[in-house]
């Protein structure tokens, strides 16, 4: 998903607005006159255009040496034009090639080398970590792929070096690419190489399989940029002519992303659910506000009784049901065979009744869940789950299990992981597993617009473009916001959702709760009377 915003001068700013007028009607951006908006607009994922102005920024100077300074790591979309006329002129060109970044009529330009449209290290990132090799910061970019995946040249080129040493180079197996007009490019960690030295590729060519091969703490692509003399004529400040590649990069289309499988999923569309009661079993008031929602999934605690089943599958016919499994993590360690015993009994109890998807375990990189307990980091929680799976299928094989959503955010001491670098680390987890679960929270009272948490939805959908993934909680739980307000983002939420491919339910956290939990539950205990009233009697479509 792009999401562009426009930076204008402020000088002239109403006919520099109007230059754009075609080119917004067509691709739809956002615009604004200040730098520092555009910087901070849906960042990290935005992409700033704007003209090269002489003096148009007066405040920050030059304008893109101001953003790289101080908001490193956006994609910036420079245009050079001095005048809104030549705005219009750069801007039409674009309509009408539909090259909505101008990136086809570049003199040079890198096709994207992998299957995965994310950036995991962005150049000149971490000065801190690279300084003592002598460079201003990461001198490539690191770019998704995973084990075994293709890696692809980004430009016309003959191949002038491979080196097939896994440990005796910082880049580990890498081979090395000779463009038109002095420019190199390095493709570093491979797992192996597919291409000999002197060998001519095209653009768009396989020249090898991504791995982690060399320096490197997991699997990914790190792409190097060199152009001969850059260093010498001071071009850039690294040394051995390395220089940004990222401007020259023609960034996959990500609105491609929405053709995305839907993997088999038979509802062929994101389904409308609500996580059941927390800390106990679905109640009378429950079930009324269940039907006036007209909701269409409900995720359910093992404890839940036959009774209760059928009286759902009565309310909608063919509702989707699907069940947590959980233990008690808070206290002595629970290995993966313990799990297993402690869950089995009323799993298969749930299973002859005709359920078959489960969530195994919730929220891992708390360490009320289990971090620091069970498991230390990412990686090892990867490991617990195969083996839990792995005995879970042998006495369950119809059983579709998936890998539970997580706590976002970063660390918090002695209370959660980084919920990135634990995804991270559990990666060849999260890929065996049969689906994948995604827990969305946000904060902002003024409306939902898939904010923090779509955009998180997102990012699952990249990093792990073949499977299916579940929204297992998502919600605002601002105490301060009324519940009128969260009505409305929950429907907007729900709305956003739905024809996204790839995306098979979003569960709303949480229907009711035994006691506490103020502020994220449909409904009180006084009651029927709905908390969150903009859900229940509304149509989400």
């Amino acid at each position: 998903m792009d999401f562009q915003i426009i930076l204008l001068p402020r000088q002239d700013y109403w006919a520099w607005v109007h230059a754009c007028r075609d080119y917004v009607l067509k691709f739809g951006p956002n615009m604004t006159p200040d730098p520092v908006t555009a910087a901070n607009y849906r960042v990290p994922r935005q992409v700033i255009t704007f003209p090269y102005v002489s003096g148009g920024y007066p405040e920050q100077g030059d304008i893109q040496s101001w953003l790289l300074a101080y908001h490193p790591g956006i994609r910036l979309d420079p245009i050079g034009a001095q005048t809104p006329e030549e705005l219009r002129e750069q801007l039409r060109l674009r309509v009408e090639e539909e090259d909505r970044y101008g990136q086809q009529r570049s003199a040079f330009k890198l096709l994207w080398p992998t299957n995965y449209p994310v950036i995991t290290q962005r150049f000149g990132a971490n000065p801190q970590i690279y300084h003592r090799w002598g460079l201003p910061g990461h001198e490539g970019l690191d770019i998704r792929a995973l084990t075994n995946t293709p890696v692809y040249a980004c430009a016309d080129g003959t191949v002038y070096e491979v080196h097939t040493g896994a440990r005796d180079h910082p880049y580990g197996i890498h081979v090395r690419i000779q463009h038109r007009d002095g420019y190199k490019t390095t493709y570093a960690h491979l797992a192996r190489p597919l291409v000999g030295p002197g060998e001519v590729v095209e653009a768009g060519g396989l020249v090898g399989k991504a791995d982690s091969t060399g320096n490197s703490s997991g699997a990914h692509l790190h792409l190097t940029l060199k152009l001969d003399g850059a260093t010498e004529r001071g071009e850039t400040p690294y040394p051995k002519d390395i220089v940004d590649p990222t401007p020259f990069m023609v960034w996959p289309d990500t609105a491609a992303g929405k053709s995305l499988p839907v993997n088999g999923w038979p509802a062929g569309r994101c389904l409308i659910g609500v996580h059941g009661r927390i800390g106990g079993s679905l109640e009378e008031s429950d079930m009324t506000a269940i039907a006036a929602a007209r909701l269409e999934a409900v995720k359910l605690g093992l404890a839940e009784s036959k009774d209760t089943i059928d009286r759902l599958r009565a309310i909608t016919p063919g509702m989707f049901l699907a069940v947590r499994l959980s233990a008690d993590f808070s206290g002595d360690p629970v290995p993966a065979g313990r799990f297993v015993s402690l869950v089995e009994a009323d799993l298969g109890r749930l299973y002859r009744l005709g359920i078959r998807y489960f969530e195994v375990h919730a929220s891992p990189n708390l360490q009320v869940e289990g971090w620091q307990r069970t498991w230390g980091n990412g990686a090892e929680f990867g490991g617990w789950f195969r083996q839990a799976v792995g005995q879970l299928h042998q006495a369950f094989p119809e059983a579709r299990f998936g890998f539970p959503g997580l706590s976002p955010g970063g660390r918090v001491s002695g209370q959660r992981a980084d919920a990135t670098q634990f995804l991270h680390e559990a990666e060849d987890a999260v890929q065996e597993a049969d689906w994948v679960g995604v827990n969305c929270y946000w904060s902002d009272p003024a409306g939902m617009d898939a904010l923090d948490g779509g955009l998180l939805v997102e990012e699952y959908r990249l990093l792990f473009s073949g499977k299916l993934l579940f929204v297992t909680e998502f919600g605002d739980p601002s105490p301060g916001v009324a519940a009128q307000v969260k009505g409305r983002q929950y429907l907007e939420y729900y709305r956003s959702l739905r024809d996204r491919p790839g995306i098979g339910v979003a569960f709303a956290y949480a229907l009711s709760a035994r006691s506490g939990h103020a502020g994220i539950v449909w409904r009180g205990e006084g009651g029927g009377a709905s908390e969150i009233p903009g859900i229940v009697g509304a149509r989400v479509f």
